[in-house]
């Protein structure tokens, strides 16, 4: 049979333990992760472009190929 606590004490409030090292290691693995992919956007944002602006204006549309 589940024997119930009849008297439970609300008078104190229950103190954190802290952050344990595991979800510390995994922010930081996610923090690198995030800083990596921002990285890697702004490193690879000018494939596919072409700069600056007054030579890609002359570039020829009508024959590209297929």
């Amino acid at each position: 049979m589940i024997e119930h606590q009849d008297a439970i004490d609300f008078t104190y409030v229950p103190q954190s333990k802290g952050l344990g090292r595991g979800t510390i290691v995994i922010l930081a693995i996610g923090l690198l992760i995030i800083f990596a992919i921002g990285g890697s956007v702004a490193f690879l944002s000018g494939y596919g472009h072409m700069w600056p602006s007054n030579t890609s204006m002359r570039m020829n549309l009508g024959n590209m190929p297929k």
